[in-house]
């Protein structure tokens, strides 16, 4: 069944050449024949200016936050950048008053204890991860780190779990990672919200729909399957802003600097996600365990994982549920989903188009699903600018936010920013004068283009 489709993207991607060949031509002609202006000097690029804007977003605004250097292989972070990280953090909870300074978290948090470690586990900050090297310490388990299957890392993790609760004084090793507030808000809403999911639909986008879509059809408010970012950001800014509101907030979401007991710990090590193997590699040098993971597998093996993890959930699990996930989206839908949220992570290039034809959705499978993927990745390796997806992407879904929502954002994560040193006008949040100049491609458009319905 494979090769029929294989055929079939080729000559998509030999379709796409075409049509882009075709349109320079004409562009070609209109300059020859003067009826384009030709400019003295070319503007500074969309693409450009997205590259630079996303450069600022990925390394923040501190001193210790430098973009990597331009050896191939970064270094691990320095004690010294982990412990100036403690004393801003520090610094933040002295100037503060009241219950925070107390060291009272206002909203329930857990950590792991493993050994001689306590991880708070942050949701959307990497903590998945971390949570396959404390189960990898724990079990006293060899060989390379991402050459387990960990299956459901959260159920095997629960035994290390303890609430609200302050770690031993003495000999103990406090971790924690944060992220940008913007992007770790939009990070959750693709994984919980965007991504096809039953259960989050349900649990997460159900209440968003009703606050945010009063007059949704009934198959909306059944499924909720299409709140909008928009949309998710006004419930979100409810639930955070009005105290007498009924919101059951839920720990993806809630900002950072409102749990873990910033002001009641002290931690050793505050890793950053936007620094993510760097940090990594920097707390396991400092505990005296740089055997469990290197930056060469982080390299060549971390995406993938990643990527094959979600594809497999997928097709083991909504692909499964037809008596719930199918009265929301077909089949069809749940892969274009999927294909998009991979793209948006950048392990996927976003020149490369969703690899099925309507009529093949029926017959796929898990393995052949992989093949495409993997096959897709391979192609993506010399796609320089994918690096800049996400980025790319969440610039798409602010640009939809009005101004007034988003400042009230700004004013919600208002101690994010003073904590970590995030900065509070982005301007991917933020453009100059709130001007969203959007690239041809839509992250969030599942039907790639008008190419599908002329070539498939």
């Amino acid at each position: 069944m494979l090769a029929p489709i294989l055929r079939r993207l080729r000559w998509r991607r030999m379709s796409l050449w075409l049509l882009a060949m075709a349109i320079v031509g004409c562009l070609g002609f209109l300059i020859f024949t003067n009826q384009v202006p030709v400019l003295d000097e070319d503007p500074l690029s969309l693409k450009t200016k997205l590259k630079e804007a996303a450069k600022a977003f990925s390394w923040g605004s501190d001193d210790d936050h430098q973009p990597p250097p331009q050896s191939p292989q970064p270094q691990p972070t320095s004690l010294q950048a982990f412990q100036n990280r403690s004393q801003g953090v520090r610094d933040a909870c002295s100037a503060k008053s009241g219950s925070a300074a107390q060291g009272q978290p206002p909203f329930p948090y857990h950590s792991l204890y493993v050994r001689s470690m306590s991880f708070c586990a942050l949701p959307k900050t990497g903590t998945t991860f971390w949570k396959w090297i404390l189960y990898y310490v724990d079990k006293n388990m060899t060989g390379p780190l991402l050459s387990h299957d960990y299956g459901d890392i959260h159920k095997l993790t629960r035994y290390m779990e303890k609430a609200d609760r302050l770690p031993p004084s003495d000999g103990f090793k406090n971790i924690v990672f944060v992220r940008e507030p913007y992007a770790r808000l939009f990070s959750a809403y693709v994984d919980k919200l965007f991504k096809p999911r039953w259960e989050n639909w349900q649990r997460l986008a159900q209440p968003a729909m009703a606050y945010a879509r009063p007059g949704a059809s009934f198959i909306n408010r059944r499924c909720s399957h299409n709140v909008t970012f928009s949309e998710f950001v006004r419930f979100f800014i409810h639930g955070e802003m009005d105290r007498d509101a009924r919101v059951k907030r839920n720990e993806h979401f809630v900002p950072i600097s409102h749990q873990c007991n910033f002001c009641g710990v002290e931690y050793d090590f505050i890793g950053r996600q936007e620094r993510f193997a760097e940090d990594t590699l920097g707390i396991l040098r400092q505990l005296n365990r740089s055997d469990i993971l290197t930056f060469s597998a982080l390299d060549e093996h971390y995406e993938v994982y990643f990527m094959d993890a979600l594809i497999k959930y997928n097709f083991e699990h909504e692909l499964k549920k037809i008596s719930a996930t199918f009265r929301c989206m077909s089949a069809e839908e749940i892969l274009r989903r999927l294909w998009k949220a991979v793209q948006i992570r950048g392990t996927l290039s976003a020149e490369e188009f969703f690899p099925l034809a309507r009529s093949d959705i029926k017959g796929m499978t898990l393995e052949g699903f992989l093949l495409m993927a993997h096959l897709a990745y391979n192609r993506s390796a010399s796609d320089k600018d994918r690096q800049h997806n996400t980025a790319q992407a969440l610039f798409e879904a602010y640009s939809t936010v009005p101004l007034h929502d988003r400042q009230l954002l700004r004013q919600i994560f208002d101690d994010d920013f003073k904590f970590f040193g995030y900065e509070p006008n982005h301007p991917l949040v933020f453009p100059p004068e709130d001007e969203f100049d959007l690239p041809y491609y839509r992250y969030f458009d599942i039907y790639d283009s008008f190419l599908y319905t002329s070539i498939v």
